[in-house]
């Protein structure tokens, strides 16, 4: 027998490309939105999972209580509203849930990495790194330490790739300062 998640925690999957999350029922079931299920629902932790670990990451930082969650959940799931991964994929459906803005930070890297590539394909010289620079504000966990980083690491391609690939959410001291 499956040891249920606490109540209102987001659960994650990792798939080779992206993370699919939902969010605890605290009796073994997980609020999930899916393309694979035609939309959000409540399944089980084997259905959920597809015979992968589960990750359990607490709250969403900003969440409402863990009761508040699943009240959402049970209504936002009542509606029974398709998945779309533009609009309405599993990322967005649980920051509803969660009361928090409602966004999908993997959906948002993959649009940078796609610009990425045709600004590295399209362009060169000074267009190039200063389309780099436009891509590179987009990401929203930028901060003073981090944005130091990426001043150096945009004007290689090799350095770009792999914070985009990584997706390190670190900051770096920068020597300089």
């Amino acid at each position: 027998m499956t040891t249920p998640y606490p109540k209102g925690h987001l659960l994650s999957v990792q798939f080779p490309l992206y993370y699919h999350v939902g969010i605890s029922d605290g009796c073994g079931q997980v609020f999930e939105n899916s393309r694979a299920r035609s939309g959000r629902g409540l399944v089980s932790l084997q259905d959920f999972s597809d015979d992968k670990d589960i990750i359990d990451h607490g709250f969403l930082p900003g969440s409402l209580s863990a009761e508040n969650i699943v009240e959402n959940a049970e209504q936002l799931i009542a509606d029974k509203k398709r998945y779309h991964l533009w609009k309405n994929n599993c990322e967005h459906f649980v920051h509803e849930v969660c009361g928090v803005k409602v966004l999908s930070p993997q959906l948002r890297r993959a649009l940078v990495l796609i610009a990425t590539l045709l600004v590295n394909k399209y362009t060169s010289g000074r267009l190039r790194s200063a389309l780099f620079w436009g891509i590179a504000s987009q990401l929203s966990h930028l901060n003073e330490a981090s944005l130091s980083w990426w001043k150096h690491a945009i004007f290689t391609s090799t350095g770009f790739w792999l914070v985009l690939l990584t997706n390190s959410n670190q900051d770096v001291d920068d020597e300089n300062t």
